[in-house]
C-alpha cells in the first residue's frame, strides 16, 4: 500500500485483505482506491467483499485503477457470479467501482501519483503487470508476480523496486523469481530491491544469522509486512 501527501493506494486485493488491514490499523473503509496487476486469486478475490462493503454499508464507490486489459475478464470471470446482484438491483463492475483504464507503458495521473504500467513474464497465457509509481521527487517500482528477467524498466529512475520473490527449494520455479537468480542481478539493481511476495516461514527465517549473512551479501532487503517504508 502506498501513501502520498494525504492520499492512500492499495495494491491487488486478494482474500485476506480485509482480515490483514487491522493489524496496521486500517480497514477496507479507510481504502479510497486499489490498482490490480493480474486476475489470480491471492490479487483479486478480496474485491467481493470490497465492492459488497462499499456498495451496501458505506455506500461509497472506490476508485479501480486497472490494466485495460484486464477490466472486463476481473468482472466476467472473477466476479460477476457472485456481484451481480446487490439484494434486487442488477449491478456491473462500475456500480460498485470507479474503474480508471491504464494502458501499457503510458503514464497515468491519479491523485498524487504518476503510475506507469508494464507487462512482466508470470504464468504463460496470463497477463500481468507490474507498474512504476512516481510522488513528487519519489519514485518506485512494483514487479507485481513475475520471473527473474532484470527488467530495467523497473529499475530506471527509481528509489526502490519492491520485486517478486519465492524462497523454495524447487530451483527454479516456473512461476516467480527465485532468490538464487536475483542474486545474479546486477548489483546497482540488487541494491534498490526489496523482496516480497514471500510466504510467512521465510519471514521467520531472518532470525536465523546464516540466513541473514546471506540476504544481506546479496544486498537486497526483505521487506517486512508491518513496516512503512518512507521514499
Amino acid at each position: 500500500m502506498l501513501e502520498a501527501e494525504g492520499a492512500r493506494l492499495l495494491f491487488d486485493c486478494g482474500h485476506t485483505v480485509p482480515s490483514r488491514l487491522p493489524s496496521l490499523g486500517l480497514t477496507l473503509a479507510d481504502i479510497p482506491a486499489v490498482f490490480i496487476s493480474h486476475l489470480h486469486g491471492d490479487h483479486v478475490y478480496g474485491l467481493e467483499e470490497f465492492g459488497f462493503r462499499s456498495f451496501l454499508l458505506w455506500k461509497t464507490r472506490p476508485h479501480l485503477l486497472i490494466p485495460e486489459s484486464l477490466a472486463l475478464p476481473l468482472w466476467r470471470n472473477v466476479l460477476s457470479g457472485t456481484m451481480t446482484r446487490a439484494g434486487e438491483t442488477l449491478m456491473i463492475l462500475r456500480d460498485y467501482f470507479e474503474i480508471h483504464l491504464l494502458q501499457e507503458d503510458k503514464p497515468y495521473h491519479f491523485a498524487p501519483w504518476t503510475l506507469t504500467i508494464h507487462p512482466v513474464r508470470h504464468v504463460p497465457d496470463v497477463s500481468c503487470y507490474g507498474v512504476k509509481i512516481e510522488a513528487g521527487t519519489s519514485s518506485v517500482g512494483f514487479t507485481t508476480d513475475t520471473l527473474a528477467d532484470a527488467d530495467p524498466f523497473f529499475y530506471r529512475g527509481t528509489q526502490a523496486v519492491f520485486h517478486d520473490c519465492s524462497f523454495t527449494p524447487y530451483t527454479p520455479t516456473t512461476v516467480h523469481a527465485h532468490f538464487e537468480q536475483l542474486e545474479d542481478y546486477p548489483e546497482e539493481f540488487r541494491r534498490k530491491t526489496f523482496l516480497v511476495h514471500y510466504d510467512d516461514e521465510t519471514l521467520a527465517r531472518k532470525l536465523d544469522p546464516a540466513w541473514q549473512k546471506r540476504i544481506a551479501h546479496s544486498q537486497m532487503r526483505l521487506t517486512d509486512p508491518f513496516f512503512c517504508y518512507e521514499f
